[in-house]
């Protein structure tokens, strides 16, 4: 297990500071980091670490933090934990506790471009949009 967390140590370190699109391209740090890794190994290291794409790279989703569009009530915009791009058509929203119809209203009301849509949970809404463009700008 030593050798799985250095791993996931040095690839939390290489997305860090480098950007990494492809997991082609993880692979090759990881290799020139002296990690025999493959495809494979690379993806399960991703899905563990938890990392996501956004703006077309790898981040630690610990790193995420959403910065709400001027438009939207800083009341609102404090309900938001995090926004996460998932698939090419759907952004998932963390609110806090019994504010996501609060968030999924604003976002409707808001109407902003590429956005189809918001479906509410209590602490979760999902927010529907017409094109990744519009996805990047949600999340």
């Amino acid at each position: 297990m030593q050798d799985k967390a250095r791993r996931h140590a040095t690839l939390l370190r290489l997305v860090r500071h480098e950007r990494l699109s492809r997991q082609e391209e993880i692979v090759r740090a990881m290799k020139r980091a002296g990690f025999p890794v493959t495809q494979a190994s690379v993806s399960r290291d991703v899905h563990e670490l938890g990392l996501v794409k956004v703006d077309g790279r790898y981040v630690p989703r610990d790193n995420l933090r959403v910065a709400a569009p001027p438009e939207v009530p800083a009341a609102v915009a404090g309900m938001v934990l995090e926004a996460e791009p998932v698939g090419s058509n759907l952004v998932v929203v963390r609110t806090s506790a019994g504010t996501a119809s609060t968030v999924a209203v604003a976002i409707d009301d808001q109407r902003f471009a590429g956005v189809a849509g918001t479906i509410a949970g209590d602490d979760t809404v999902f927010v529907a949009v017409r094109h990744r463009a519009a996805q990047r700008r949600a999340a």
